[in-house]
């Protein structure tokens, strides 16, 4: 080889592709497409992620559910929700106290619980609550997650639908 040749390969130096260039591309093209596909497939594979079957209906009804979020806090409704746990590891008893603006117990309202972690947003509970008396509610509840817990409560009392969320802390 001669000093000429020398000279031009450590110009040229160590990345010198040639002929080489297009697989270089087409392979970092085939890495792309297969972190894509990987990373689309194992979000597909989540079961706990939660898609809300009624979005468009509540979207279409926002002002109407807007009005149902206020509707207790106009009427001087004061709604107290707790867990009390059981003997059981992962049963409560959801109680719900409810007094009118004047201090008087509300009986006689229909009231409904969506009960979920937000970890685990598609595993949902739906239950009615039993009227105990004196605006006193119950109802049992399942809770194997700690931490802290959404109930959704739907609230009709004569003739006035609310709707009223709080979260619980469950330990």
């Amino acid at each position: 080889m001669s000093e000429q040749s020398k000279a031009n390969e450590k110009k040229k130096g160590y990345f010198q592709l040639g002929k080489h260039w297009p697989f270089v591309i087409v392979g970092m093209l085939v890495f792309h497409a297969s972190l894509m596909v990987g990373t689309i497939m194992m979000v597909a594979a989540r079961h706990d992620l939660y898609v809300d079957k009624d979005y468009y209906a509540k979207l279409v009804d926002w002002d109407h559910q807007r009005e149902m979020m206020e509707a207790a806090d106009k009427l001087g409704w004061d709604i107290e929700l707790a867990a009390i746990e059981t003997e059981s590891s992962s049963a409560y008893q959801m109680q719900i106290t409810m007094i009118d603006l004047d201090g008087q117990p509300m009986d006689g309202a229909l009231i409904e619980l969506e009960w979920f972690h937000p970890a685990h947003a598609n595993e949902r509970s739906f239950l009615v609550f039993a009227e105990q008396g004196e605006g006193q509610y119950r109802a049992s509840v399942e809770a194997v997650n700690p931490g802290f817990w959404r109930a959704e409560l739907a609230i009709r009392y004569q003739g006035t639908q609310a709707m009223v969320s709080r979260e619980i802390e469950i330990q």
